[in-house]
């Protein structure tokens, strides 16, 4: 510390020793130097700075709109997932719904689904076709079932009858059988079906649309 004192001390004594226009040469010189260092602060990492800085938002408003667009992407791709979904609904319903001639139709996919039974239909009754009223408006088809074969069996073939046809209603059911029968059965079932709606033409969405 002493030696630092004696040192500041020898540079002050310099400084006084020197003439007038030296001292202020050097003062000059300092200022000129700062003003340099200054210069170089603002022009230099001062510019760097802001263009960093600027820089650094661009990339945080970039990140921004990729994270948008991945939302965007990705609400489209469910989107298109449920209108699928819907579609294949729409079209499973249609499926289980009566078409053109509606005792031909009965008669196809019943025989078609008892294939996959072991059971036997002993009889298909035509029915009638009307209208329902209430919030599910729509015409319907009542047509007779009957069938034979053991009573679990029957029961398994009524089950699936029903989820085949889930917009259906069984009406009615009855069980019949005695100990000769030798555990055969025969039921006796009613059942509504809805009807497809027909397609509505050309002409009247040509109208509707004007």
């Amino acid at each position: 510390m002493l030696v630092q004192g004696e040192d500041n001390e020898v540079k002050i004594t310099f400084l006084k020793k020197l003439p007038k226009e030296k001292l202020q040469q050097v003062v000059f010189v300092c200022i000129v130097m700062l003003a340099a260092v200054v210069g170089v602060v603002e022009f230099y990492v001062l510019k760097n700075w802001t263009e960093l800085t600027e820089t650094d938002a661009s990339i945080s408003k970039l990140t921004d709109q990729i994270r948008e667009a991945d939302r965007q992407a990705r609400g489209a791709q469910q989107d298109v997932a449920h209108r699928a979904e819907v579609k294949s609904f729409v079209e499973a319903q249609q499926a289980a719904m009566v078409s053109g001639d509606p005792f031909a139709w009965v008669v196809r996919e019943i025989s078609l689904l008892a294939e996959q039974h072991p059971v036997r239909i002993t009889a298909l009754r035509p029915g009638i076709k009307s209208d329902t009223i209430g919030e599910s408006k729509g015409r319907t088809y009542t047509s007779g079932i009957d069938v034979s074969g053991a009573y679990d069996q029957i029961g398994a073939f009524v089950q699936d009858l029903e989820n085949r046809f889930s917009t259906a209603e069984i009406r009615s059911f009855s069980l019949t059988g005695n100990a000769d029968d030798k555990g055969q059965h025969g039921a006796s079932l009613t059942i509504t079906l809805r009807v497809l709606p027909p397609e509505p033409s050309k002409k009247a969405e040509t109208k509707k649309s004007t």
